[in-house]
């Protein structure tokens, strides 16, 4: 049986394939520290920190007409983080976009999310 942090990945995933972004964004930060810090790559080497920075982000990022969806291949717990490896597909200006990423989430002793990192495979 998966671990509380494992399924919760996985809800994120069963979301975000199904274009569900905002979902998942809502369900991820139900899950966070306050002091959560995000790398996702589409913030560009930026990091973003703290819930309402996240809100914003992804909210300038779907006003910009940008559309998302991730699926994931594997999912497993490496001691106090959950890796994924799986797929983003990004449409924005009719131009479609498919790249093989890898995310980790690491997780403080009340399995609440302190980071989120995104990397292209």
């Amino acid at each position: 049986m998966d671990s509380p942090r494992v399924q919760l990945i996985r809800r994120l995933f069963e979301l975000m394939e199904t274009n569900s972004l905002a979902r998942a964004s809502e369900e991820l930060l139900a899950h966070c520290a306050d002091d959560v810090v995000f790398e996702p790559h589409a913030a560009q080497g930026r990091l973003i920190r703290g819930p309402d920075e996240l809100r914003r982000f992804w909210e300038d990022f779907e006003e910009e007409g940008v559309q998302l969806r991730a699926g994931a291949y594997s999912v497993t717990e490496e001691g106090g983080a959950v890796v994924v490896t799986g797929w983003v597909r990004t449409i924005k200006d009719g131009r479609l976009a498919d790249t093989q990423s890898r995310w980790v989430y690491r997780f403080n002793d009340h399995d609440q999310v302190v980071s989120a990192r995104v990397e292209r495979a």
